[in-house]
Order: structure tokens, then C-alpha cells, then sequence
């Protein structure tokens, strides 16, 4: 008899079918592909809509050609045939599934991952709630109705709850109940809806964040009868070790701010540095949501458990060290898109923010606007610094609040773990070494979001250096001139004719 060497986590995918949401997302992608990889799965079917005049069958072979799957198609080639698409959108009612596809997901799927949200900050409110409210009771609508369902994740974010300082792992009351919250969405108009929403949503800094509380609300008063585990993610940065070291696919959060002071587009942060950064690494988020799939069906819980994967007691990281690390690796490879030196100040006062950004930023975007003016081109500079200030507002509320989170469940769900599971669903945050992990992101955003080769770093620094020159030769002139100026006024106040 041929002896098994799969792990217990792997024996619980063995064989079984994955009903997902959200698999064209950063998270999504990687769940994908660690499933397809590390586990004998049968099919993932995987909810996707047309998209700027693409199907859904095209959709997913752009997918599956993302450099995040060369490793999987290295060791499977045929990979892509266990990955089975459904036509379906989250904000539409019953997904978006049509009758014979639900009846396929009904008779075949056995464990459940709805990981999609629109998690722009700024989103209209009746859209938040469309895809993050009503799509989640629509996915516990469909678990009820699969014959073996085993287990389903939500994922939620670890900031749902950030109209308090402790987050705890557990469910927190709200004023305004997820039940109600789809009344209201369903019998009021858009513009109605944004001003009852502004006044039930304070507290919270955007629509995301009030919609993903909603979202567990349901999922309280809902799902209380269904098999399903809630795991709550920080910040998401790149990979920290699989299946490619550094890959990431988006400028979300705090990546935007390293992409944009590399570039020579930002000069000024507005962080409080002393503040805990509460970052995470996707593949060990994923592999946190993978592993509590499997709990949730081996162990007793007498609720619906609720992981906050964030950084450990003994292992916090500060945004000063963030900073610091992103500067010591990043000046080490810069990139060939940058438009100027990457000379940049970090302040936690609102006043001075506002005083540099002026100077650092408006006037040489109107400068730059009027130089494209007088040679026949469109000025646009004024426009992206709009844009870049509308980001840098929307971040400052996490950079600044002090928040606590408890991880009790997540450590305890890392101790149930075999040595095999640790080693191939690795997911602890105390032993994440933060200056190799920045190194690792910083050459990640450089080679898979900005994509370029790690040839073209000498180059890279020649032109650094030529931007350097510039700046410095600008900003000593400045200098001398405001200098000349005073001793000029000095003079004359001083030795009048």
C-alpha cells in the first residue's frame, strides 16, 4: 500500500471542490494558485463577469497567464482545467448564476471562499453596499443551498471594526443592523441612501470599512447555522516567500506611497511614525485562510470563529520602520519611470503637511502645466497631484489611529498545526523577519508592478544621480537666492542711504 505524504490540511482538500469569489483579485490570485499547487482539488469554480469586452472565458486565460502561476504551470502544465468558470457578478441578485450553473455549484461544491469586495475607500455607498453587503447574504444564500458543504470563509478586513481602538476577535453590535442597512438599500435611491448612510456611518472612515462591518453583521444574524469562519486581514503587501518572493499587483496602500516617492512624485508623507503599521504578507494571509477552512470543520467551536491576522505582540513594525526600510532598500534600486530625485520629508502635523505640500508639489505642478502649455501639450501635473492628495487623505486615518488588535485565535490555530502544515501553510507573523521582507518588497514593486528587469538598476542609478544633481543644484540656488535677498533687506533696513 502506497504510503500517504500529504499533510491534514491537504488530505481535507484532497479530492474536493472550491466555490470562490473575488479569484481575479491580489488575494484571490494567490489563494488560486496555492490551492492548484499544493493540494489535489478537483475544480475551482470561480465566480467571474464580463469585463470591458472580454468574456469570461478570456478573462480567465489572461488570468491564469500572470507570472504568479509559472511555478504552478512548471510543475502541473495542465493546470487550468480544475479551474472551471461561472458567469456571475457579486452585486447582482443570486450572484449573477444562472439556473444550470448554481445546479452544478449545488451538487458538486464542498467548500466556499467569497474574498470579493470593492475596496476603493471611495466608492459610492449603494455600490459598497451592492458587491460587500448584499453579495455576502447572496454567497450564504447559495452555501445553504449546497448539498456537502463542509466549510466556507469570509474574508473580511482587520479595520471592519475601526470605529473602536481594541479590535478583539469576535463579533461587535452596531447601530445600525446589516438587516436593516439592505432595507434601506433596497427602498431607498442612490442620492437618499448616501445621506442616511453618512449620518449611520459615522464612526467609520469610508464606505469600505462600514460595509465590511455590515458584512460580518450578517454573517452574525445570517450564518450563524452555516460551517463558516471569518478571517480578518491587515494591510496586504507582496509575497514574503511563495510562490515568487515579492510579487504583488496593485498600488494599494502603502505600496502606492513607495511606488509614488520612488517615482520623484511624492516629497512629502503625512504618517505618524511611532504608530504600529499593521502590514501582512499575502501568502501568509492566504495561508491563514486556507488553514481556518480545515479548523473550522476539525475542531469545536462553539461560534463562529474570527481570525485578525496582523502582526504579533513580539513582532510589531512601526511606520518608521517602515520607512526606513523601504528608503535603505528602495535607493538601492531605483527605477527607470522616475521623473525627479526621491528626496522626500515625513510629518505627523496636519499644518505642515499642508504647508509642504503646497510648496513641495502645487506650485511646481502649475509650473510644469504651464511649461506643457507653451509647448502645445496638454498640462496634466495639477490633475495627478489632485489625485495623489485625494490618496494620501484617504490613508491618513490608518497611519494615524492607534489600534489594538488581539490575535489569540490566529496563535492558537498556528499551535494546532502539524510540523508538515507548518511547513507548507506557513503563517507565522512572529518570526517574519521585517528589513528581508522590505528588501524583498521593494525588488518585488520594482520587478512585478513597475516590471522592470533588475538589468536595468545601473542604469536606473546613473539617471538617480543625474536627477540628484539637478535637485540639489535647484534647491542651493533657491537658497542663494532668498539668502542674497535677505542680506539685501537687512542692508537696507540696517545702512539706509
Amino acid at each position: 500500500m502506497e504510503e500517504n505524504h500529504e499533510s491534514e490540511v491537504q488530505q481535507f482538500y484532497g479530492g474536493r471542490s472550491i466555490f470562490m469569489t473575488g479569484g481575479t483579485g491580489f488575494l484571490g490570485k494567490i489563494i488560486m494558485e496555492k490551492l492548484l499547487r499544493t493540494c489535489r482539488i478537483d475544480t475551482i469554480y470561480l465566480l467571474i463577469r464580463d469585463k470591458k469586452g472580454k468574456n469570461i472565458h478570456t478573462r480567465v486565460e489572461e488570468l491564469l497567464d500572470d507570472v504568479v502561476y509559472d511555478r504552478l504551470r512548471q510543475q502541473q502544465p495542465k493546470f487550468r482545467y480544475r479551474v472551471h468558470p461561472i458567469a456571475g457578478d457579486c452585486s447582482l441578485p443570486g450572484l449573477g448564476i444562472s439556473a444550470q450553473d448554481r445546479a452544478l455549484l449545488m451538487a458538486n461544491v464542498h467548500i466556499v471562499f467569497h474574498v470579493a469586495a470593492t475596496v476603493r475607500f471611495d466608492e459610492k455607498l449603494n455600490i459598497a453596499m451592492g458587491i460587500n453587503v448584499n453579495g455576502t447574504r447572496e454567497v450564504l444564500t447559495l452555501c445553504r443551498e449546497i448539498k456537502n458543504l463542509v466549510s466556507a470563509v469570509h474574508v473580511s478586513t482587520a479595520y471592519a471594526n475601526c470605529n473602536r481602538p481594541d479590535i478583539d476577535e469576535r463579533f461587535y453590535p452596531h447601530r445600525l443592523s446589516a438587516v436593516k442597512a439592505l432595507q434601506l438599500y433596497e427602498a431607498l435611491d442612490e442620492s437618499t441612501l448616501e445621506g442616511v448612510g453618512e449620518k449611520l456611518s459615522r464612526g467609520w472612515p469610508n464606505t469600505y470599512t462600514f460595509t465590511k462591518a455590515l458584512a460580518e453583521d450578517l454573517i452574525k444574524t445570517e450564518g450563524k447555522d452555516l460551517p463558516i469562519a471569518i478571517v480578518r486581514p491587515a494591510v496586504v503587501l507582496p509575497t514574503a516567500h511563495e510562490p515568487v518572493i515579492g510579487w504583488i499587483d496593485n498600488m494599494y496602500g502603502p505600496t502606492g506611497m513607495v511606488v509614488g516617492v520612488g517615482a520623484g512624485l511624492i516629497h512629502v508623507c503625512h504618517v505618524h511614525k511611532d504608530n504600529n503599521a499593521e502590514l501582512v504578507p499575502v501568502d501568509m494571509c492566504v495561508n491563514a485562510i486556507l488553514v481556518s477552512a480545515w479548523d473550522r470543520v476539525t475542531h469545536q467551536h462553539p461560534e463562529t470563529p474570527i481570525l485578525n491576522f496582523v502582526t504579533t505582540p513580539g513582532n510589531k513594525f512601526r511606520w518608521r520602520q517602515y520607512i526606513d526600510y523601504a528608503w535603505k532598500h528602495g535607493s538601492q534600486v531605483p527605477t527607470m519611470k522616475s521623473i525627479w530625485y526621491t528626496a522626500f520629508t515625513v510629518t505627523d502635523s496636519k499644518m505642515w503637511f499642508a504647508i509642504l505640500w503646497f510648496f513641495y508639489h502645487t506650485i511646481p505642478a502649475v509650473c510644469m502645466d504651464l511649461c506643457l502649455r507653451l509647448v502645445g501639450k496638454r498640462p496634466r501635473m495639477v490633475d495627478i497631484y489632485k489625485k495623489i492628495k485625494k490618496y494620501c487623505d484617504v490613508i491618513f486615518f490608518f497611519t494615524h489611529m492607534k489600534f489594538t488588535f488581539s490575535n489569540a485565535n490566529t496563535e492558537a490555530l498556528w499551535s494546532r498545526l502539524g510540523e508538515r502544515d507548518r511547513e507548507i501553510f506557513f503563517f507565522d507573523m512572529a518570526s517574519l523577519d521585517w528589513d528581508t521582507y522590505m528588501n524583498s518588497t521593494v525588488m518585488g514593486i520594482r520587478q512585478y508592478l513597475m516590471k522592470e528587469s533588475p538589468d536595468t538598476i545601473p542604469a536606473a542609478k546613473r539617471r538617480l544621480n543625474r536627477f540628484k544633481l539637478m535637485h540639489y543644484t535647484i534647491v542651493y540656488t533657491i537658497y542663494a537666492i532668498f539668502g542674497y535677498l535677505i542680506v539685501m533687506l537687512f542692508a537696507k533696513i540696517l545702512l539706509p542711504a
